[in-house]
């Protein structure tokens, strides 16, 4: 069976990294500008066929002539597409690995710095180094990217850089990411069957008695310290109004964005929170679970202590914030005591967090954590 898998690897190492032309020239090569602003409009996935022909493919290509490869040799496979979405950027990898004799392997041609036959004790095991490698050659992205990686099945060929795209997204998600839980407030009687309601979307389902009493915890930053010119010296707005104050002072994706503690707050902080469990739920959310991550346009991290002349946090700032720090300084005593909590404002397509994505937490058991 090695001598097999040897003997593919002997086939790979007659293709070269690229996409050749319709004169036979590797892009890559002798026109890197149009490789970086063009890819996805001269690509195309080549068959087995065509790849064998040109000697010349991207990864995507190299990957379905080890595909085809590995089952003539009867030696079952699976292949990967692992990718990382931040902004604009969508930097992307497909690699193949097997299982033998009880090791998992990653099999390795097109990523030359990693080329070759790499063993793992588990499947996980293997997942997880591709993806923290993965992290580390494209550490110019920013701390708040969200990486996926799919396994998926063969793939129609001639496909274009874009179709691929969208065909991975029908394939399977998988899950390795360790959990990153932010937590909400929620009235006993709400009825959450929706989930999580955004301003935004109360506002274009009709909602109006609920928006009505949501927006109202607004309404004195707006006209007093958010210091929105337009506003100012008004006694009432309309809900337009603030909408776009919202806009104004929190961005595009203000009136979506739906807010999360880092830590859920527990009754020992003082009689405000003890009063509070009396008709307040808390829900968890996990925002490193990669289904979620789908469902999500935005998010913003906040300013520390919520001062917009403070340092603008990330995702860091929360991955290794201690309970002891985030509650340093809350003040039970003060009228708007989680203002001096940091959170996060997330913003998702549907305008609501799916109600599946939420976990209703105890508030002992989190008491109890907190301790």
């Amino acid at each position: 069976m090695n001598k097999k898998i040897k003997s593919i690897m002997k086939i790979m190492d007659s293709i070269e990294y690229g996409f050749k032309d319709k004169v036979g020239q590797n892009i890559i090569h002798t026109n890197p500008k149009k490789w970086e602003e063009e890819f996805d409009k001269f690509y195309y996935l080549q068959t087995k066929e065509e790849l064998l022909e040109s000697k010349c493919g991207v990864c995507w290509d190299q990957v379905e002539l080890q595909r085809e490869l590995f089952q003539e040799n009867k030696i079952k496979c699976k292949t990967y597409f692992i990718y990382i979405v931040d902004n604009d950027m969508l930097p992307s990898h497909t690699f193949l690995t097997y299982k033998l004799y009880n090791k998992y392997y990653w099999f390795e041609h097109s990523w030359g710095k990693y080329k070759g036959i790499h063993e793992y004790e588990s499947e996980l095991a293997l997942l997880l180094d591709v993806k923290e490698i993965f992290k580390k050659e494209h550490n110019y992205v920013s701390v708040n990217y969200f990486l996926y990686i799919y396994e998926y099945q063969k793939p129609p060929k001639h496909i274009t850089c874009d179709e691929f795209y969208q065909y991975i997204e029908t394939q399977k998600l998988i899950k390795i990411n360790e959990p990153l839980y932010f937590y909400h407030l929620v009235n006993k009687e709400c009825n959450i069957d929706q989930g999580l309601l955004s301003l935004q979307y109360m506002y274009d389902h009709k909602m109006n008695d609920l928006f009505d009493k949501n927006i109202l915890k607004y309404k004195s930053r707006i006209l007093n310290s958010w210091n929105i010119e337009k506003y100012k010296g008004k006694k009432d707005l309309t809900r337009e109004e603030y909408l776009n104050a919202l806009k104004i002072y929190r961005k595009e994706e203000g009136p979506n964005y739906i807010y999360f503690f880092k830590y859920a707050p527990y009754k020992k902080l003082g009689s405000r929170i003890t009063e509070l469990s009396k008709y307040k739920d808390i829900y968890r959310i996990n925002i490193n679970d990669e289904e979620l991550q789908k469902e999500i346009i935005d998010i913003f991290y906040g300013y520390d202590m919520n001062d917009s002349n403070n340092k603008l946090l990330d995702r860091s700032y929360y991955e290794r914030v201690t309970k002891e720090e985030y509650f340093s300084k809350y003040d039970d005593k003060i009228e708007m005591n989680f203002s001096t909590l940091n959170h996060i404002g997330i913003s998702f397509k549907s305008g609501k967090c799916p109600t599946k994505f939420l976990e209703k937490v105890n508030w002992e058991s989190e008491e109890n954590v907190n301790d």
